[in-house]
């Protein structure tokens, strides 16, 4: 293996040169999280063998939501000097070398795109400028959903600005579905799944599980924790459940939103799917709180 010279980085280190790379797109396992992020070094103008450098962190790219840390020239520089002493002799034609790090992973906190939340600052900032504010309301579906073993439940539709959440996330949904849907069928041109079979593919909560005393709609919801190995400081700890599967398994398919409350508004923001790498075009939907309030008493 070599390091390309066209995207490597350049860096000196002790006095010699040498080019590093990163993998920038992902492999099916790296998305999955299951392989790490890989750093490719090699010394300069010498045909010796480059480095492998299995990082402890995964790809920012992955899918599933797992922050990484960006790779600093400085950390490089000290994976240089690691190989070195573990045995790596960049000059001399041989074999590619493996090195395994000891070190942790260092610099700043990076999230795969779309899983990266807006702080409480610019949020503050964004509600006080915002005119008119958007208003929610809670509504009693007509339909009772039965399930086939016997059951079943009344929905509660969440209705921001007089339109269904349900409608809301499903036009913010089509594009990235059209795209999943366009990728698929290249591995399977028979795949009988449409852009409406995926995009908006929920069920409202029950009245029960939204409206006060509850307050499911005033805080992070821990529903979905309790199903998957989560990391400690992912955001999805800040995250609310507002739609689930129409299978009736919350799990299968379920829609998250951050509610930060303010003294007099509460924000709706960074929309996420959480078994889908989406970026929503979707809100900040921003409330005044008293009428928020008297809408989950309503």
């Amino acid at each position: 293996m070599s390091v390309p010279k066209r995207g490597a980085r350049r860096i000196v280190v002790d006095g010699e040169e040498y080019l590093w790379q990163l993998r920038r797109r992902p492999t099916p396992d790296q998305r999955s999280g299951r392989t790490p992020l890989l750093l490719a070094i090699a010394a300069r103008g010498v045909d010796g063998p480059a480095m492998l450098v299995r990082l402890h962190r995964p790809h920012p790219g992955n899918q599933v939501g797992l922050a990484s840390a960006a790779v600093t020239p400085r950390e490089v520089a000290e994976l240089v000097r690691e190989g070195l002493r573990a045995g790596w002799q960049p000059a001399r034609p041989g074999r590619q070398f493996i090195l395994a790090p000891r070190a942790a992973a260092r610099g700043p906190r990076t999230w795969p795109r779309g899983h990266m939340h807006h702080s409480r600052e610019p949020l503050f900032a964004l509600a006080r400028a915002r005119e008119p504010r958007d208003r929610l309301r809670l509504a009693d579906t007509p339909t009772y959903v039965s399930w086939p073993g016997g059951g079943g439940f009344q929905p509660c539709a969440i209705l921001i600005n007089d339109r269904d959440l349900i409608d809301l996330v499903r036009d913010a949904e089509r594009p990235h579905a059209a795209r999943e849907i366009a990728e698929r069928r290249r591995d399977d041109p028979e795949l009988d799944l449409t852009v409406d079979h995926l995009a908006g593919d929920y069920l409202h909560l029950t009245r029960r599980e939204l409206a006060l005393p509850s307050r499911h709609l005033l805080e992070p919801s821990d529903d979905v924790r309790r199903g998957f190995a989560v990391a400690a400081d992912d955001p999805i700890h800040a995250k609310t459940t507002v739609l689930q599967c129409t299978c009736g398994i919350l799990e299968c398919w379920f829609l998250l939103v951050r509610i930060t409350l303010f003294d007099d508004f509460v924000v709706w923001s960074d929309f996420e799917q959480f078994h889908r790498d989406w970026v929503y075009d979707l809100g900040p939907f921003v409330f005044d709180r008293q009428a928020y309030e008297r809408a989950l008493a309503g």
